[in-house]
């Protein structure tokens, strides 16, 4: 599928860059987003290099990276404090980005991811009980079962990251920021 194909150099040449740079920005440095990046980055790489599961890269590095556009929105606040202007055109877009990044992090990264690994892994069951995937792909069936485990690892790192979102919601209502 050319379209997962060209996505999947996109997501590569992005997750690349962005281990790169998470790796010098001590706060985006920790052992889970490097560990991430490089996941990402890898299963990228493989699916371009064996031709694996392109079609599942439309999701996976796609339609999951949705949340991001408003979490770069959401980082700004880092620098430039929207609490200072709660009332403010700025603050309010700000507020606005928080709770969008949150519903669609809580869409595409949580119930989404879950919902597409189920698919992705009937289809590995299918091909690899069947010897489809020996068939098409000699000596490179371990290839999907590292997919699997990433899809697992990536996915238990979504809920991860939900869960402090959930915190950072609840220490917002009750007030604590």
């Amino acid at each position: 599928l050319k379209e997962g194909e060209d996505l999947n150099v996109a997501i590569f040449c992005f997750q690349f860059w962005d281990l790169v740079v998470s790796s010098l920005i001590p706060e985006h440095s920790s052992f889970v987003f490097l560990a991430h990046h490089a996941m990402a980055t890898l299963t990228s790489y493989l699916s371009l290099e064996f031709q694996y599961v392109h079609h599942y890269a439309i999701f996976f590095g796609g339609l999951s990276e949705f949340s991001s556009i408003f979490l770069v929105f959401c980082d700004l606040e880092v620098f430039f404090p929207a609490h200072m202007q709660e009332d403010s055109f700025y603050g309010k877009f700000i507020f606005g980005c928080q709770v969008i990044f949150a519903i669609t992090f809580f869409m595409y990264r949580v119930v989404g991811w879950w919902y597409v690994s189920v698919q992705l892994w009937k289809d590995a069951y299918y091909v690899l009980s069947k010897g489809i995937a020996q068939k098409l792909r000699p000596g490179r069936s371990y290839v999907l079962y590292m997919f699997l485990a990433a899809d697992v690892i990536l996915g238990t790192l979504q809920v991860f990251w939900f869960y402090q979102i959930l915190l950072k919601v609840q220490e917002v209502l009750s007030g604590d920021e």
